[in-house]
């Protein structure tokens, strides 16, 4: 759809197209249609979950098209630790309760992905490392941030298996397996990335 359509488009019919997703997303997380009470959708082909994960997906990613097309970094001192900041206080957040017809943790999923977060990738992307460890860092997670999104599922879901397995779901019964989970997905994107990514990448590259 990107390739044959959205790139195709004016940036203003591409704003257009986000904020008409934007809408549908938001009464889609505050009405609580899928009835999960979030918007972890799309897993499955029935209960219109073909639709509402189509809606999932294509909102945030077209708001992050038309973002590329518009954006001019503005000056901000230490946005990577702003940003790290921010995104840790929003993740800790537990799941909010409904409050009658209106889910409060729609609402709240909503105001992230449709604010908050374009936001954080702003600063992010207008921010600049002072000193050699910040570099460093910055460069490390944007290196494995994709092929880590690839290839996190399968061990995710093997923990999952585990914790089902073992009944262990409290945080004092599960948290060196986590750590575990956690050191052994940055290892295989890392992986990823060396083997497979950047030499692919580099091989395609000469084909343009």
């Amino acid at each position: 759809m990107y390739a044959l359509v959205i790139s195709r488009l004016r940036t203003r019919i591409v704003g257009i197209l986000a904020i008409a997703l934007g809408i549908g997303l938001a009464v889609f997380t505050w009405t609580d249609a899928s009835g999960y009470g979030s918007l972890g959708v799309g897993w499955t082909m029935g209960d219109y979950g073909f639709l509402s994960g189509s809606l999932r997906m294509l909102c945030p990613f077209t708001c992050g098209i038309f973002l590329s097309r518009v954006f001019r970094p503005v000056a901000v001192k230490g946005a990577f630790w702003l940003c790290a900041a921010t995104l840790t206080l929003l993740f800790i957040v537990p799941a909010l309760p409904a409050d009658g017809p209106i889910s409060l943790n729609g609402v709240y999923e909503s105001i992230c992905i449709l604010l908050i977060f374009p936001l954080l990738v702003w600063l992010g992307a207008s921010g600049t490392t002072t000193d050699a460890f910040s570099t460093r860092l910055c460069r490390f997670l944007g290196d494995i941030s994709f092929p880590l999104y690839i290839t996190h599922y399968p061990v995710m879901y093997l923990f999952y298996h585990w914790m089902i397995k073992t009944g262990n779901h409290t945080l004092a019964d599960t948290w060196p397996v986590a750590l575990g989970v956690m050191t052994l997905n940055i290892l295989v994107a890392y992986a990823a990335l060396r083997l497979y990514d950047e030499p692919l990448r580099r091989r395609l590259s000469r084909h343009k």
